[in-house]
């Protein structure tokens, strides 16, 4: 029986739009009455995902930033924060080689330079008040701030690679020559590069909560389009591809659903749902 559905959010929950599409949100609320945690994991900063949980009117527990910050029962269960060194070895890098990047601590974005095509999908569509799914911090100095704060930073984005002198595909060599040997190096989309402490990925975050939860590993279903969500699709009793997932996705899925714009998840929710019926709880 699956009792806990891993669901990624850009490309999965979230439409085109960056919207949840109705029936999306209906098979959400259904597989979580049959008895189902539904829980977003996702590369997002922690308070994008909980503004998500807000709109599907749930409080289930989260995988936040790739697994490195893990929420139940609205409290912080696990943490795995770059390590200082790291942190500023990534941005020393990072200004050296003039890439654009942005890290989070588990509520605020911070970077030397703003670009708003890079938060967009962090924008909240309202005519008043926070107009953002986190706090934005832009000094010339983003970790000096951030140790003013005393806060820690979970992941740090290299982005707009297709764009850099370099070149995309060159970017993505220097960076993983540097740093692939000690950190964990992943994309969730093209043109972008993120990067955790080397044990840091969604199936490690989500192991970290079913061992709370007393959820055993094949009781767990997995869905996602892209790369971060190898480890927990490959490893999940139940992977789903979504159908504008990569081609490395799809091929190690159990199932390829329907695009995001399409019910993808409405279609996963149901073979869990019938799954269940078949492999009762014993």
């Amino acid at each position: 029986m699956i009792k806990l559905f891993a669901i990624d959010m850009d490309g999965t929950l979230l439409n085109t739009d960056d919207k949840i599409d109705p029936s999306t949100k209906e098979s959400i609320l259904r597989l979580n009455a049959s008895g189902v945690k539904t829980v977003l994991t996702s590369g997002r900063v922690m308070s994008s995902i909980k503004f998500a949980t807000k709109d599907l009117g749930e409080d289930n527990p989260m995988v936040a930033t790739n697994g490195a910050l893990i929420m139940a029962n609205n409290k912080i269960l696990k943490q795995y924060p770059l390590k200082d060194d790291h942190l500023k070895e990534l941005v020393d890098f990072c200004q050296e080689h003039k890439f654009i990047y942005h890290f989070y601590d588990e509520d605020t974005f911070y970077s030397n330079r703003l670009d708003e095509d890079r938060i967009r999908h962090l924008k909240i569509d309202n005519d008043y008040g926070l107009n953002y799914q986190c706090n934005i911090s832009i000094t010339d100095d983003p970790i000096k701030n951030l140790k003013e704060r005393k806060k820690l930073a979970y992941k740090i984005l290299i982005g707009c690679l297709s764009s850099h002198p370099y070149g995309e595909e060159e970017a993505v060599e220097i960076i993983k020559e540097k740093f692939n040997h000690i950190l964990y190096i992943t994309s969730s989309g093209p043109g972008a590069i993120e990067i955790m402490e080397p044990h840091v990925n969604k199936w490690e975050g989500i192991k970290e909560l079913i061992e709370f939860l007393g959820i055993k590993v094949d009781e767990v279903a997995a869905i996602g389009d892209s790369y971060n969500d190898l480890p927990m699709i490959e490893n999940a009793k139940i992977g789903f591809a979504m159908g504008n997932g990569n081609e490395k996705v799809k091929s190690i899925s159990d199932y390829v659903v329907a695009d995001n714009d399409n019910g993808g998840i409405s279609e996963a929710a149901e073979i869990i749902l019938e799954y269940n019926k078949e492999n009762p709880s014993v």
